[in-house]
């Protein structure tokens, strides 16, 4: 009975140690961050319906603020949840039509959130590379010099990769590439499919 109990404490000792190595190894990007980011990125829409074969491109400049949690599941792996929230619209361009004259069509991104999941391996004690899944959401404002102007409202799914790297125990960085692309939305009597790839640098604080 002594040894069988010796046995399980020797058993169960070993988990313990198992667990706080484990978290020690990725202590640098686990519990919850806050942060702030920009993007640059390159926007457009594809347009159907009445203007179908017009594209607009843009490129813009994004700043956005970033709260997530970073779980512990082994000494190297780590997976993040998160969320976004865009500061700013976004541009997305313009094209022209005829009709009764040359008229234009602007569109912009506004009211964006996203919510994700980010599995990541720690390489070093300071770095780490993920991949990134995202949901997305957000208005797109067109203003249209020959008919009423509006909104749609996309959703979207977007996919990354990233590597981050904590500077100190509190203080983390990442650079991540993302593409993101929305779903076909109508106004007036056309539709568009807005897509962006982007760059995002992010600085961000980990409690």
């Amino acid at each position: 009975m002594k040894r069988l109990f010796s046995l399980a404490v020797c058993t169960a000792l070993t988990a313990l140690i198992g667990t706080a190595h484990a978290q020690n190894q990725n202590m640098n990007f686990t519990g919850p961050a806050i942060g702030v980011s920009l993007s640059a990125a390159r926007n457009k829409v594809e347009y159907g319906g009445f203007l179908a074969g017009s594209e607009s491109k843009k490129s813009d400049t994004v700043g956005r603020l970033d709260a997530s949690y970073g779980f512990g599941l082994s000494p190297q792996w780590v997976l993040s949840v998160g969320a976004t929230y865009d500061l700013n619209k976004s541009d997305f361009g313009r094209v022209s039509y005829v009709s009764g004259g040359t008229q234009t069509v602007d569109a912009k991104l506004k009211d964006h959130f996203a919510v994700y999941v980010a599995p990541g391996y720690q390489v070093a004690p300071n770095w780490l590379v993920y991949g990134k899944l995202s949901l997305h959401h957000a208005k797109a404002e067109y203003t249209d010099s020959g008919a009423p102007n509006g909104t749609t409202t996309h959703s979207g799914t977007g996919l990354g990769v990233g590597v981050a790297t904590a500077f100190t125990k509190q203080i983390e960085g990442r650079f991540e590439l993302e593409q993101v692309n929305y779903s076909r939305e109508s106004g007036n009597l056309s539709t568009g499919k807005p897509k962006t790839s982007q760059a995002t640098f992010y600085v961000g604080y980990r409690f």
